[in-house]
């Protein structure tokens, strides 16, 4: 062998020399893919997270509850589609309705023969029965609508002489036609008291002459407000008279309607107990339409009642008022990026409703995603759970994108965006 090829020989390259460095060609130019997939991942969205907000309290309902009524009642009810609120002062226990009674027998006659529109009803034929209902009344000194074997009439006429004149012999006659008999009509109560969740309404007779038939005061506020909704009821008891064959025309039993705002309602006196008086009034308040309903119960004379009823109604009015439910720039949500960036979703406006007292509505806030890098833009809106009231919202600030070194840092992170579906 010559000293050339010797030499030749040596020089030789050993194959795991060049199998290593082969391998680490290849990790350099791995680590180099990897680097640049790392820094170019694609940035997934933030989601919003909702933030609790705790409104500014509201100023708690100031009502002059009358001293002079044993048990007191009161309610409210926004026939523009607010939340029913109703409240209650002196006695909760249950006591006798009289001829209030009158007004939760039609809500169940209605309830299982209703009508509609200005119809009259089913044409009822009186009998014997009705006859004796009369003569019944007579003898509990009760007003009455004269009546006959054989008299045809409308399912309204009963219910008119009934809420209207206080007639104790229409309803009877009007609840004994609906459900076959009286003993039918009383299981028909107690269905309709335990539906409605009505614990402290009782009813013995559709009259109210039993003392047997009673209501707590808040129960009557939400049968009054009940008694509001539905049409035939509230035009009937904003009547001023109704006409009565062999009476003639008979003035409507509410003193006060027409006063105070005062557009219907319903008496009851009973001898054992005292006077009970349901009305609802309207009256625009800020430009807003109200109605509100009103229950005094176990007052002594008429004209007690009546101051009573006005003292509370009147107390009423001022606790309506526009108010801001929610403050411009409260923030509703947050967007909390994993490398750390943040930003905020405010309101760009006041929330502002027209309430009662703290009977403030509830709401809900919306804010979509937003990519890293997003400047300060409109996201969603916040939007009150009653009515058409809705503000903008915006995040406060840029969410800043994160920088190469996060990236490297948090590489295995990073490398997972690529399957992010939210891209």
């Amino acid at each position: 062998m010559t000293a050339a090829a010797a030499r030749r020989r040596t020089r030789r390259t050993h194959p795991l020399v060049v199998l290593l460095r082969i391998l680490v060609a290849m990790v350099l130019v791995a680590a180099v893919l990897l680097g640049v997939a790392v820094l170019l991942a694609p940035t997934p969205v933030v989601a919003a997270t909702p933030v609790e907000t705790t409104a500014e309290p509201l100023p708690e309902p100031a009502i002059d509850w009358p001293a002079e009524a044993r048990s007191a009642g009161y309610g409210v009810v926004g026939i523009d589609g607010a939340p029913d609120t109703w409240d209650s002062t002196g006695s909760t226990e249950a006591h006798p309705m009289a001829s209030v009674t009158k007004l939760v027998t039609v809500l169940i006659v209605l309830d299982a023969h209703p009508i509609t529109g200005d119809d009259r009803g089913a044409t009822i034929t009186l009998d014997g029965d009705d006859v004796a209902a009369q003569y019944r009344a007579l003898a509990e000194n009760a007003p009455i609508a004269p009546v006959y074997d054989g008299l045809q009439l409308t399912q309204r006429d009963l219910i008119e002489w009934s809420l209207v004149d206080s007639a104790g012999n229409a309803i009877w006659s009007l609840a004994n036609w609906a459900f076959g008999d009286i003993d039918g009509f009383l299981a028909a109560a107690d269905d309709w008291a335990a539906r409605h969740g009505l614990e402290h309404t009782d009813l013995e007779d559709p009259a109210g002459l039993e003392a047997g038939s009673v209501s707590s005061a808040l129960d009557l506020t939400r049968i009054a407000l009940m008694a509001v909704e539905d049409p035939v009821v509230l035009s009937t008891i904003q009547l001023e008279s109704v006409r009565i064959p062999g009476i003639g025309i008979a003035p409507n039993t509410n003193r006060i309607l027409g006063q105070h705002d005062v557009d219907g309602g319903k008496t009851g006196t009973l001898k054992v107990w005292g006077r009970n008086l349901f009305v609802t009034a309207v009256r625009e308040v800020d430009g807003v339409e109200r109605r509100i309903v009103g229950i005094v119960m176990g007052t002594i004379a008429a004209e007690e009642t009546d101051a009573a009823m006005i003292q509370l109604l009147e107390s009423v009015w001022p606790n309506f008022a526009a108010r801001t439910i929610l403050p411009e720039g409260t923030v509703v949500a947050e967007y909390r990026a994993p490398w750390g960036a943040a930003t905020d979703a405010v309101t760009t406006g006041a929330l502002d409703a027209h309430v009662f007292a703290d009977d403030a509505p509830g709401w809900s806030a919306t804010a979509e995603p937003i990519d890293a890098g997003s400047p300060p833009s409109a996201v969603g809106e916040v939007r009150l759970e009653v009515g058409d009231v809705a503000a903008p919202v915006r995040t406060t600030e840029l969410l800043l994108a994160p920088d190469g070194w996060w990236r490297i840092a948090n590489a295995p992170q990073v490398l997972g965006w690529y399957g992010d579906s939210t891209r």
